[in-house]
């Protein structure tokens, strides 16, 4: 690395929006046939890097880049890992990105996440959406998603258009049969899960004797929320124990379950959540305050 680099690498970035914007100037003076810039919702701030040949742009999600740098690896591994992302994006998505209005070639990428829906309602209004609960299911198509790294493509209101997609419903159902194909889900021990962290992150729960706690999410631990929609996930988990659960949304990543034992009282479970969500989940992770209840029986969820 030459000394104009080592010394634009060096620099000690405090806030995400600093960083945001530190790679926004370092990406558009690197390319500068491009723009560069910088997307925010209420859950994730990303790149764009818009090439003019290209219907549309290579997403980078910032966010879990942020956590990586702020726990001690470098400006100029974060911008190696940008660029290995954006290539790896481009090898596995050449022809998506090149055809991506030819509906016939994405429709088996598409999958769908979920996001608070209060929180959203401008953003809702650009993308087909289903109301669920408190929450709202919203489709993409991912490229890459593994070690906090996340491309993905999402899919909005003008897009569709050009698929010439009218039945949306039709459009989640595929979505929803995509996503379980493309990153299976799985209840685990809470335990387990984090073991599979470098850094396991802060989870704000006390063991108070309530009962074992588990994690709901996908094989990536990426937008792994959704995985309790999977067909039969919480059934046969729920058969397995003989209980019904409860379900603490405690991220867009992933949601908490415990069964509704004795000292599992749903007041005591949704302070909990409350807490965590205030204290340790950041605003672009935050999914829901509300708890709900999947009734085995009835294979049902609803709020508590």
């Amino acid at each position: 690395m030459d000394e104009d680099k080592k010394y634009l690498f060096s620099q000690k970035i405090q806030t995400m929006e600093a960083f945001a914007e530190f790679f926004q100037a370092v990406f558009a003076a690197s390319h500068p046939e491009m723009t560069v810039e910088i997307m925010r919702s209420q859950n994730v701030t990303g790149l764009a890097i818009i090439d003019p040949a290209r219907a549309l742009s290579t997403l980078v999600c910032l966010d879990g880049l942020y956590d990586k740098y702020i726990d001690g690896c470098s400006l100029w591994k974060v911008f190696c890992e940008i660029t290995s992302a954006c290539e790896e994006y481009d090898s596995h998505g050449a022809g998506l990105l090149d055809l991506v209005e030819d509906f016939e070639l994405v429709r088996r990428r598409i999958c769908f996440r979920l996001m608070n829906y209060g929180r959203n309602k401008e953003l809702l209004e650009t993308m087909p959406c289903i109301r669920w609960l408190d929450l709202a299911a919203v489709l993409y198509i991912p490229v890459a998603a593994k070690d906090g790294k996340g491309l993905y493509l999402p899919v909005d209101n003008p897009l569709v258009e050009k698929w010439g997609v009218t039945d949306t419903d039709a459009l989640f159902t595929e979505a929803f049969a995509n996503t379980q194909k493309i990153f299976p889900g799985s209840v685990r021990d809470m335990e387990d899960v984090f073991k599979d962290y470098d850094n396991a992150p802060e989870t704000g729960y006390e063991d108070d004797g309530g009962g074992r706690m588990y994690i709901a999410t996908n094989s990536e631990k990426f937008y792994g929320a959704a995985a309790v929609l999977y067909d039969g996930l919480l059934d046969s988990f729920a058969r397995e124990l003989d209980r019904d659960l409860y379900i603490l949304p405690t991220s867009i990543n992933e949601m908490t379950v415990v069964s509704d034992e004795e000292g599992n009282d749903p007041a005591g479970l949704q302070n909990v959540l409350r807490n965590v969500n205030h204290e340790s989940t950041g605003d672009k992770d935050f999914l829901s305050d509300n708890i709900y209840r999947y009734d085995r029986e009835t294979g049902c969820i609803s709020i508590v």
